[in-house]
């Protein structure tokens, strides 16, 4: 072949090579090439990939890779430098991530496996296959994006494809165990045995990696155990029995969902709109209420939230500080919202509840009757918050005291700040109205955990720590709306199918009737 080179300059004319773009030597100036082939490449026995899918009903890969393309993976191409092998693309990386775990599977050398057959995740990601250390890699170096800005842009799409939004939004939270073995608990005495063979092991060995890292995570655990020791004093019990992991210290051992065991876990918490598509996720080692107020923000920022369900493990001043100060409805009983009383309930001694505060005389009414008035005041501290004593003198001859308490002086009742919006709510619960809102909550968040755990397999983190926890969350989260964006388009394509035949009988029927005049004179 003899190439034209009637339009090429010569390399020796200077007023012309002065006039080109100077090339950049640096790395940074030039474009990252990305492996990202196309799918419609692909051939199954001459016949085309997608037409393969269509053909043995394999459809949600087709949908899935629909609502990825529409997606800006920008974010992630800037953490890339030019230069060596080109990278996988991020778009390709997370479909075989995501459409793996929508699939159950979740492990790093499972979703290698996938990658390499299923034809599926083929469509999704255009064929790569990468191994488990760059799957691994690829979800530690992008960590960051994954739990926020890539979590809100994939659920604004899913938003958008459901036509669903964040107005009414409801809460709950799990018990997730943990990566760490519950044969790696140790208490105080254990622990401080080994943190000072770490330390002198790495006075020993200054340059050894490891040993530092030992050292860095017994001081880490260290410092777990003081803190749960202090809580644990604080609410009466022996902070002699407090354990913590030595490998994995952010981890609390807390009893188990649906079991008696109690095991080193993490509390995931979500938010969910009324087509349980999840708005807002995030995972804390021990509680499902300090995170409220993240969520909240986080669904905020999809759009606006008028109304936030909660169960009654919720009903604390924490939720109703948070939801007061975002001017977001609350709707949250304070005991089971089952037969006619949803206040809390106790086999004990009678609930705060079951007394009456009359605020106009300043006084408590209780079961039997009798008022308590003000019998004393705490200012409270930056610990512990102030409140107003009530007491009374009926206590020893009352008939109820066995179900009241058993203190010889008598119940007494202790009044918050916060009492007053408690009180508040509790009679907002009682009235119909918002009992039957309040009764779509369950239906709209419960179902959630039971795809996570049943269908995804999320009975357990495989990730050590709680940001890399946080992270596998998210991942989950994102996978399950995509699964909700398939199953809820799919449905709504197939009620409009129906809708469009339940039309054409309706207009055959009416033109038949028309026509039947004409048939009964003839």
């Amino acid at each position: 072949m003899v190439l034209d080179t009637s339009n090429q300059l010569s390399l020796f004319d200077e007023e012309i090579v002065e006039a080109l773009p100077k090339a950049s030597n640096t790395a940074t100036e030039r474009a990252v090439k990305f492996q990202a082939p196309d799918p419609r490449d692909i051939l199954i026995n001459q016949i085309r990939l997608e037409d393969h899918l269509k053909a043995v009903g394999l459809t949600t890969p087709l949908k899935m890779r629909v609502v990825l393309e529409r997606l800006s993976f920008a974010e992630f191409e800037k953490h890339y430098q030019p230069g060596g092998r080109p990278p996988y693309a991020p778009q390709a990386m997370l479909s075989v991530i995501l459409y793996g775990i929508v699939q159950g599977i979740s492990s790093l050398r499972d979703l290698e496996r996938m990658a390499r057959s299923d034809l599926g995740c083929w469509w999704l990601s255009g064929g790569i296959m990468p191994d488990h250390s760059v799957i691994g890699r690829f979800v530690q170096q992008h960590g960051g994006l994954l739990t926020e800005s890539f979590f809100e842009q994939l659920t604004r799409q899913v938003l958008k494809a459901t036509g669903s939004g964040t107005g009414t939004v409801a809460g709950d939270g799990t018990v997730i165990e943990a990566m760490s073995s519950r044969f790696k608990l140790i208490r105080e005495e254990a622990l401080n045995e080994a943190l000072e063979a770490a330390l002198q092991k790495a006075q020993e060995q200054p340059d050894q990696a490891q040993a530092k890292l030992r050292l860095e995570q017994l001081k880490q655990a260290k410092q777990q155990l003081t803190e749960r020791q202090s809580t644990q004093a604080a609410k009466g019990k022996d902070p002699a029995k407090t354990q913590v992991q030595q490998n994995e210290p952010e981890a609390v051992v807390q009893p188990q969902k649906n079991s008696k065991d109690f095991s080193s876990a993490y509390k995931p918490s979500v938010l969910a709109n009324d087509k349980r598509v999840i708005v807002a996720c995030t995972v804390h080692p021990s509680s499902e209420t300090a995170v409220v107020p993240e969520l909240l923000d986080r669904a905020q920022a999809l759009g606006q939230v008028d109304t936030a369900l909660f169960d009654s493990g919720y009903f604390a001043e924490g939720i109703l500080r948070a939801t007061e100060e975002r001017s977001i409805e609350l709707l949250c009983p304070e005991g089971q919202s089952l037969g006619d009383d949803w206040n809390r309930q106790s086999d004990k001694q009678f609930p705060k509840s079951r007394f009456d505060y009359l605020p106009e005389e300043d006084v408590y009414v209780c079961p039997n009757q009798q008022r308590l008035t003000r019998s004393g005041h705490y200012r409270g501290n930056a610990a512990n918050p102030a409140y107003t004593e009530y007491a009374t003198d009926a206590c020893p001859n009352c008939p109820l005291k066995s179900k009241c308490t058993r203190s010889e002086t008598g119940r007494k009742i202790k009044r918050y700040a916060i009492d007053t919006e408690k009180d508040a709510l509790r009679t907002k619960m009682a009235q119909s109205e918002h009992r039957q809102r309040y009764r779509s909550r369950q239906a709209m968040v419960e179902p959630v955990f039971s795809q996570l755990r049943g269908r995804q397999g999320l009975q357990r983190f495989r990730r050590n720590g709680l940001s890399a926890v946080r992270v596998e969350f998210a991942l989950h989260a994102m996978a399950y709306n995509l699964g909700r964006a398939v199953v809820l388009v799919a449905f709504t394509s197939l009620f409009g199918h129906l809708w469009h035949r339940l039309m054409d009988y309706y207009r055959a029927s009416m033109a038949f009737l028309s026509l039947l005049p004409h048939a009964l004179i003839i």
